[in-house]
Formats: structure tokens, C-alpha cells, sequence
């Protein structure tokens, strides 16, 4: 299989992904609205956002790297992003989630050891890094190509 078509595979099983979880995400917020379904359920779901945002941007990475333009200055600013998005989604998920959850109840955790979410905040803050690293290679890159 060739990369070209490997890349619209992964771009379309990544939308799929992600239009499932749109799904799982609305019909619980339906369910809070009729009452079915208690807020704080709703708070803890709060990292979902960042999570969708992550796999959002690494979809439009798949399609531009499908189409011949990884390589192009959207890598590195997608890639920081991408990172920002995880690192954000597992500080929801340990402190910001369980807190209002705790708001909206009386009571619960100030925040929840959840190692999954924390390891995810971590790779996030590894891809800010290396996104850096990436951003600033391009650059060099550039300034060589000029000279050359």
C-alpha cells in the first residue's frame, strides 16, 4: 500500500474516532439536559475536550502529510499544539475535572491519581519540546537552503 493512500486510511479511522466520541459526548450531555444523568458525570468529562482537540489536529496532520506537505512549516506548530492539547487534557483530568466535580457535589477528591492521564500530560509536554526542536531545525534548514 503506498503512503499516499496508508495516510487517507489513517486520516479517515482517526475522523471516525473522533466523530464517535463527538457522538458519545453529545448524547450524555442530552441525557444531563433531561435529567438523566447527574452534572458532575458531565464535569468529569471535561479533558474530553482537550483529548478531541489533540486527535483533531493530528487528523489535519495525517492529511498533510498524506498530501506531500509534512515536511512543511504546519509540522512544527501542529506538533506544539497537539502536545499543548494532551498536557492541558491530563491537568483537566487530574485537578481541574474532579475539583468542579467536587463543587457541583459537596464534596469528593481535590484531585484524582489517575497515572494514564498524567502519563498522556507528560508525552504532551515532551511534544512541546520536541516540536521546538523541530521548529528550530526548519529554520536552520532554511537558512542553509538559502546560502546553498
Amino acid at each position: 500500500m503506498d503512503f499516499e493512500r496508508q495516510a487517507r486510511f489513517l486520516a479517515w479511522a482517526v475522523t471516525f474516532v473522533l466523530a464517535l466520541l463527538l457522538f458519545a459526548l453529545t448524547v450524555e450531555l442530552f441525557a444531563m439536559l433531561r435529567g438523566r444523568m447527574d452534572p458532575h458525570y458531565l464535569a468529569l468529562r471535561l479533558p474530553v475536550i482537550f483529548y478531541l482537540w489533540a486527535i483533531w489536529l493530528v487528523r489535519r496532520l495525517i492529511v498533510e502529510i498524506g498530501r506531500g506537505r509534512g515536511h512543511s512549516r504546519m509540522l512544527a506548530p501542529t506538533l506544539q499544539q497537539t502536545g499543548i492539547a494532551l498536557f492541558l487534557g491530563g491537568i483537566a483530568a487530574v485537578f481541574v475535572a474532579p475539583w468542579i466535580a467536587r463543587v457541583i457535589r459537596g464534596h469528593g477528591p481535590v484531585a484524582y491519581y489517575d497515572v494514564a492521564a498524567i502519563t498522556v500530560g507528560v508525552i504532551g509536554l515532551a511534544l512541546v519540546v520536541v516540536a521546538y526542536l523541530l521548529g528550530q531545525a526548519s529554520e536552520m534548514r532554511e537558512e542553509l537552503d538559502e546560502i546553498v
